[in-house]
């Protein structure tokens, strides 16, 4: 996309680039992790903090919903995806 001066604007998608290195990093870390846990739960902890993350980053560009506290949200956030995350990795063991 282009503006009236010929500069090149970022796209619409590059606001969510921190999702996309946290499914980059997830699986690797949880891969890492599982060395010494097991995988499941390398796996939960491994989303927890990859989302976390991600929630860190969004909560300080954009406001959370329900007046909750960013890091809270940003807590919730890794919460559900380690949760998510670990069990799938239980019932559907990818390794």
């Amino acid at each position: 996309m282009t503006v009236e001066l010929g500069v090149l604007r970022k796209g619409s998608w590059w606001k969510y680039w921190p999702c996309f290195a946290a499914g980059l990093v997830a699986p690797l870390l949880g891969d890492l992790l599982a060395r010494w846990i097991p995988f499941h739960f390398a796996v939960g902890i491994a989303f927890f903090v990859a989302w976390f993350f991600v929630g860190v980053i969004f909560a300080k560009r954009w406001r959370p919903k329900y007046d909750i506290l960013g890091w809270l949200a940003a807590i919730l956030m890794g919460l559900g995806a380690g949760l998510g995350g670990g069990v799938l990795a239980y019932y559907i063991p990818w390794r």
